[in-house]
């Protein structure tokens, strides 16, 4: 009670000094405003441009929602990289009447897409698969960036689907938005020597493509007209040692394969597999790992589905692969000419129906 007087009443009050408030938010939307304009230039100079919508989950599952609330009969396509860049949707719809639904996905084996089609009782359409070789008679499935998608395009939340479409509004008009020009990204890039046996993001694979409306994929532009970039994309596939593929893990794709076949057929769909180029070291690897005759020729043979090889076609000759796996733009849209007319010619299931449609 006695040292009450010790305890103070008093409050320090302390006067806020006066700011330019106004200013200083002006000040930081200049100096922000500036920012992003020299991000997009410098981004842009790179070879990055608006309108590339960088593929996504998001986008894909766009495109198999379209199945599901439209029409069973489609044409579908999946598959990993070659068949997504080297397919031209807008040949296809010209050639056939019908635009295909792009649902490849680079860095992914097509055969978990092939059977979940098998298993929809509602899909009666013509399938495309894509086959890559040391991807397709693998055991691996993808790269995580796709991981879950057989049941992300079912579960994606609306806040989710809202995010994706504010993200194509914004990526139409600004280049810098792109994941794989990120500032992480361009650090990745920088090649360091390694030490021991240390992997470098440097040998991860970097920017490859541009994607578009309806998932329209090309091959990046910069692959074709920079040296560097081509050059690490090379690297990145090798080695291009020829080591033999595992027969049992080709046995089990055929095994798939045949079983997804026979349940779509019944059902009056069909499918059909797709080889697309490859060139140079890619390509001599593929021919001593995968022998055709123990991987696509048995693939045909096992499944009886119709099947196109590059190699089996002059039309298919002679096309630019810059990076020795994926066809440039132009000659890209001159594969997609020429294996769509070979499906005309000889599947029945599109023929008739780009008759039919063209009759109507």
């Amino acid at each position: 009670m006695g040292n009450s007087s010790m305890w103070s009443n008093d409050v320090t009050v302390r006067e806020i000094p006066k700011a330019r408030l106004v200013a200083m938010g002006w000040l930081a939307f200049v100096l922000v405003t500036a920012g992003v304009i020299a991000w997009e230039l410098q981004m842009r100079s790179l070879g990055l441009v608006a309108g590339d919508l960088d593929d996504s989950k998001a986008h894909w599952a766009v495109e198999r929602r379209k199945i599901a609330a439209g029409d069973y009969d489609d044409v579908v396509i999946i598959g990993s990289s070659r068949i997504l860049f080297d397919t031209n949707l807008d040949v296809w719809e010209e050639m056939t009447g019908r635009r295909p639904i792009q649902l490849a996905l680079a860095g992914t084996n097509p055969r978990p897409f092939l059977t979940d089609f098998a298993a929809d009782p509602d899909f009666k359409g013509l399938l495309v698969v894509g086959v890559t070789p040391d991807i397709f008679f693998g055991d691996w499935l993808g790269i995580p960036l796709f991981a879950g998608l057989l049941d992300y395009w079912k579960e994606q939340t609306p806040s989710e689907r809202f995010g994706h479409q504010v993200g194509l509004v914004l990526s139409r008009r600004l280049a810098f938005l792109d994941s794989s020009y990120t500032l992480t990204a361009l650090i990745d890039q920088v090649n360091l020597r390694n030490r021991g046996e240390i992997v470098r993001p440097y040998l991860d694979v970097w920017k490859l493509w541009e994607t578009g409306d309806d998932r329209q994929t090309h091959l990046w532009s910069q692959i074709e007209d920079n040296e560097r970039l081509r050059g690490h994309a090379r690297l990145v596939w090798g080695p291009f040692d020829g080591k033999a593929m595992d027969e049992e893990a080709i046995a089990r794709a055929c095994s798939q394969a045949v079983d997804a076949v026979k349940k779509i057929r019944a059902r009056g769909g069909e499918v059909v597999f797709v080889r697309a180029p490859s060139a140079s070291l890619y390509y001599e690897h593929e021919l001593h790992a995968g022998p055709r005759a123990k991987t696509w020729d048995r693939l045909l043979r096992e499944t009886g589905a119709y099947g196109i090889h590059f190699d089996d076609y002059p039309e298919m000759q002679g096309l630019e692969v810059p990076e020795w796996s994926h066809l440039s733009r132009d000659s890209a849209t001159r594969f997609t000419r020429a294996y769509v007319g070979v499906l005309m010619k000889d599947v029945p299931w599109l023929s008739s129906r780009a008759a039919a449609q063209a009759g109507s």
